[in-house]
Order: structure tokens, then sequence, then C-alpha cells
């Protein structure tokens, strides 16, 4: 699939899509209505929410994850490249080259691993709502996904500048 594949039609629509910010700020608002409540119901009623801390435990999972997907897809996240920055462009992208694919393989591994606790913590359920405990779990794995996914689409982004190379923009 060429980059005009991938910048124009379908694939631009989801691909475009604020997925990461959407959950974040919805996590974000549930969690903080869950806490608020909780304070509110202890203490102005005689028997607090007991439900509150599990929501906000689940919410703010959804919220650091799919917040760190969202630092993935914007490039985000701190990179030191001292030490690569003192070599030539051609090894530059050869640690270029090398570091993608460590963290595909980082951000694949991880997916696998969370599919595999997630299908065991399914098993078990939260004390106050008897929900499964995967729902504490899930967001990891589709984060891990996304940021999978947004890692090979800033690859395929890049263009031909070295400056492109890195990972994180961060002035």
């Amino acid at each position: 699939m060429s980059n005009t594949q991938i910048r124009s039609g379908i694939w631009a629509r989801i691909l475009g899509w604020p997925l990461e910010e959407t959950i974040g700020g919805v996590a974000l608002v549930i969690t903080i209505g869950s806490v608020l409540w909780g304070v509110l119901t202890r203490y102005l009623f005689p028997q607090p929410a007991a439900w509150s801390y599990e929501i906000a435990t689940i919410g703010f999972a959804w919220l650091v994850f799919f917040g760190a997907a969202a630092g993935v897809r914007y490039r985000l996240h701190s990179d030191i490249d001292v030490l690569v920055g003192s070599f030539s462009p051609r090894w530059q992208y050869r640690f270029a080259v090398f570091n993608f694919w460590l963290l595909a393989l980082f951000f694949g591994s991880l997916c696998v691993f969370f599919i595999m606790h997630v299908a065991d913590a399914h098993k078990s359920l939260t004390i106050a709502l008897n929900l499964p405990r995967s729902t504490i779990y899930v967001p990891v794995c589709l984060a891990t996904a996304l940021m999978l996914l947004r890692h090979v689409e800033a690859w395929f982004q890049r263009g031909d500048s070295d400056a492109a190379l890195h990972e994180a923009n961060i002035t």
C-alpha cells in the first residue's frame, strides 16, 4: 500500500480520526465524575457509593493508556538522541530502522501479552460492581495495538528528511 493510498479514502478517515483523544476524553469525564460522586456521597449521604472507586479506577486505566497511545500518534514521547546524533546520517538512518523494528516488536509483544492477561483476568470479578476484571485491562491491550498502528503509520508518513526519522519531537 503506497503513501497516497494511505492518505486518501477510507484509510485517511480511519487513521485521521482522533480515537485516542475521544476515548481519553470520555474516560477523563467518567473518572472525574466518579470521584466527585464518591466524595459527595461520602459526606452528604449516610451510605457512600462503593462503586465510585471501581469506576474511577477503570476510567483512569482507559485514560492513561489511551493518552500514551495519543503520545505515540503525535510523537510526544521523549527521545534521547545525543549519541545517535553524533554518527553520520547513514548510521543515523540504520539506528532509526533498528529503533522502528524494536518498538514495533515491543508493541506487538505487549499486545499479545495483554490479550492473554485480559483472557485470564476475565475469570475474576470486581468487588462492588461484579464486573470482569478484564474491563480494567482491556484498555492496555487496545491502546498497545493503537500504539503499534500509530508507530507504523508515523514511519510511513515520515518523509525523506533526516529530522523526520526521530521518534520524538520535543522542543
